[in-house]
């Protein structure tokens, strides 16, 4: 089976739980579809996605946790293990998403293969940085990584509705106006930690997520748990085997 990546195709089967990127609620897909991948993103713990898979009294307790710095309790993580079957990763179409585990590799449909052009462009460092292939750091390096900020959600819905009767546009603005004057940012860089020139790693996924005022950011994986911005590895890392 072919891997599913970002602006490749995947079928959505009927009554897949389809999750909207904006205002809404999840709903079951009403047919089979076949839809172009936009992007892949996170959703495990230590992603700003994840309390969106939880039903409303584990995601009480998700966030109770967090602002504690405590671990979340177990039955959170069965329930999330159960729900995305192991893979905690998300694929974005149009304004729509679903869970990674629930749709399938697709072919491109006929009226997107006719006239498609063959590009020879040179593959990029991170494009090259997919599933499988195998980097070696050229240099001794600190590296660093983002997660989200626990207190950033509550805090931003707070002020939304503390100013819903402003226009939708205006009500936007002003709270990201409050959030920057009181200095809460939607992300927390912290160390991974040094790693050393001539050390290798297997890249088992890769993500784009919404970080920096909403910019987005590439992001991989390098062992589980672990999101790395692409931006701190691409000096220090070379091609060592393409998967």
């Amino acid at each position: 089976m072919s891997e599913i990546q970002a602006s490749g195709y995947i079928r959505v089967p009927k009554g897949t739980t389809v999750y909207p990127t904006g205002d809404g609620v999840p709903a079951p897909s009403s047919r089979d579809q076949v839809v172009k991948v936009k992007r892949i993103f996170d959703v495990d713990v230590k992603s700003e996605s994840f309390y969106l898979l939880l039903p409303d009294d584990m995601r009480l307790r998700h966030f109770e946790a967090k602002e504690t710095s405590r671990s979340n309790a177990p039955d959170i993580f069965d329930y999330t293990d159960e729900l995305t079957k192991g893979d905690y990763r998300a694929v974005e179409w149009s304004t729509k998403w679903a869970l990674i585990a629930d749709v399938l590799p697709a072919e491109a449909p006929a009226s997107a293969k006719r006239g498609k052009k063959v590009d020879d462009t040179p593959l990029t460092k991170l494009q090259q940085m997919v599933r499988g292939s195998v980097w070696r750091f050229t240099q001794d390096a600190d590296l660093r990584y983002k997660v989200g900020n626990p207190a950033y959600a509550s805090l931003r819905d707070d002020i939304q509705n503390s100013l819903r009767q402003l226009p939708s546009h205006a009500r936007t603005l002003a709270v990201e106006e409050k959030l920057a004057e009181l200095g809460v940012v939607d992300y927390i860089d912290e160390p991974w930690g040094p790693v050393k020139e001539g050390e290798t790693f297997t890249v088992i996924g890769k993500l784009t997520s919404g970080y920096a005022g909403g910019q987005d950011v590439p992001t991989m994986f390098r062992g589980e748990r672990f999101t790395l911005p692409y931006s701190s590895l691409e000096d220090v890392v070379e091609l060592v085997k393409a998967p």
